[in-house]
Order: C-alpha cells, then sequence, then structure tokens
C-alpha cells in the first residue's frame, strides 16, 4: 500500500512537503478469525513484551478438530529479556525464536477432547539471577451444537399457493461446510438455496412450484437438506392449501 500526505510550512522555499509512506501489508494468517480474543491491531502488553494476538486466546473448534495456532512474543526494547516457555507447558507447545528477534509460540490444538482450558508460563530472563512470568492461557471451546437449522420445523397455516413462502436458515458456528442436495418429500415444493456467507451461513427460500398439478387440502411432509460432510438434516412441514 502507498499513502501520500501534503505538510504546509511557513517556508517560502518550500511552502509543501509531500511524505510518501510505503507499507507490505501481510494478509492475517486463517487462525486469526478462529481466536474470538485476539486484538489484531495492538496485541497485549505484558511489561517489556508485546503478545500478538493475545495473551488468552480462546479458540472455537469442531469435536475432533485439529489446528494450529501461533503466538508472536516481541520485546519492545533492548533490556526486555530473553523468553523460555517455563516448568508446566504442554508438551506440544514450543517456542522459537526468529533472527528477527521475535519469538513464536507455536500451540497445536486437538479438539478431542472438547472444551478445555491450558495454561503456560514464558518465563522472562532478566539476568543477574532475576526473572518474572508472562502468563499464556488457551481456552478451547466446543459448541454442543455446530450445525444450527432454524427454524427446526415450519407449518404454513392455511394459505394461497401462490402466497405460500417460508425460510430455513442454516449456518455453522465453527468450521464450514456446503449444502450438497436439497430435496422434499412434498413433490411441489420449491426449494432455492442462497449464500449469505460462503461455507458457512445459507438460507434456503421455500415456496409452491406454481408448475405443479395442486389440490386443496392438507399436507405434511419434510425438507430433506444434506451437506458436503455428510450431515442429513429434516425439517418437518405442513400446510392446509386453500383456493384463493
Amino acid at each position: 500500500m502507498e499513502a501520500s500526505y501534503e505538510l504546509q510550512t511557513n517556508d517560502p522555499r518550500n511552502p509543501v512537503i509531500k511524505v510518501t509512506v510505503l507499507a507490505n501489508v501481510k494478509p492475517l494468517p486463517p487462525y486469526i478469525k478462529r481466536i474470538s480474543t485476539a486484538n489484531v491491531g495492538y496485541g497485549e502488553k505484558d511489561e517489556s513484551f508485546q503478545v500478538w494476538p493475545t495473551a488468552r486466546p480462546a479458540v472455537s473448534a469442531e469435536a475432533g478438530e485439529k489446528l494450529n495456532i501461533a503466538l508472536r512474543v516481541r520485546a519492545l526494547g533492548p533490556e526486555a529479556g530473553t523468553l523460555k516457555l517455563g516448568a508446566g507447558a504442554p508438551d506440544s507447545w514450543k517456542l522459537r525464536r526468529e533472527a528477527s528477534g521475535d519469538y513464536w509460540l507455536d500451540i497445536p490444538i486437538d479438539a478431542v477432547s472438547g472444551s478445555r482450558t491450558h495454561a503456560a508460563p514464558l518465563v522472562v530472563d532478566l539476568g543477574e539471577n532475576r526473572s518474572r512470568e508472562i502468563r499464556v492461557q488457551l481456552t478451547v471451546t466446543v459448541p454442543a451444537e455446530n450445525l444450527v437449522v432454524t427454524p427446526r420445523e415450519l407449518d404454513f397455516g392455511e394459505v394461497a399457493p401462490a402466497s405460500a413462502f417460508q425460510r430455513i436458515g442454516i449456518r455453522k458456528l465453527v468450521g464450514s461446510f456446503r449444502i450438497k442436495t436439497l430435496s422434499s418429500t412434498l413433490p411441489f415444493i420449491k426449494l432455492e438455496p442462497a449464500t449469505m456467507v460462503e461455507g458457512s451461513n445459507y438460507l434456503i427460500r421455500i415456496s409452491i412450484d406454481q408448475a405443479k398439478p395442486l389440490k386443496p387440502g392438507a399436507y405434511s411432509g419434510v425438507v430433506v437438506i444434506e451437506t458436503d460432510e455428510g450431515h442429513k438434516i429434516e425439517v418437518p412441514i405442513k400446510m392446509k392449501l386453500i383456493d384463493r
């Protein structure tokens, strides 16, 4: 990116000074969107170190999911000290240091055990037998119901075919999915999917196919939604069609 600014001065020889700032803005790591407590702009300051995006990451995961996150720990001055993982840290957590001087704490997450909290200290060695700790706490939350469908059943009530219209929303709290197939046990039902958020939130519009022959009367059936992950959801529907 490039941004330019013009500064006005009282110097007649240089009434305007133009300053141009160039920056290479790298994309955020994909796992950042999983950390609900992330402070992307500033991270979290702990005396002479900055932990980015937070020292207390709260991560949502699917049951049995495995993913990796990393926290950057940057010294804010030459006298900040050096870091090492303290006692009690999980064996899978690794602290590495780059040539730039930044530290990265690599944390693998395995949600096979459900929701859990892990905590570990980063020990700051200040020299002369002095030290202190930066507390890092990871909270993993596994939603009990990850795929949410609303409503769970539909009742059109007494309605004319031309005005029969309902909607079903289907979204995933954690992870991604797509609708594979849509069907109904009622042959005259018309199903139209719409994407609200690609990979996580969809809307299904339900109406009567005016091209199908239909008589007034009471009907009941189900809408069947199948996802690319093998989930099959059935939403009961009922209606009483009248001739209007």
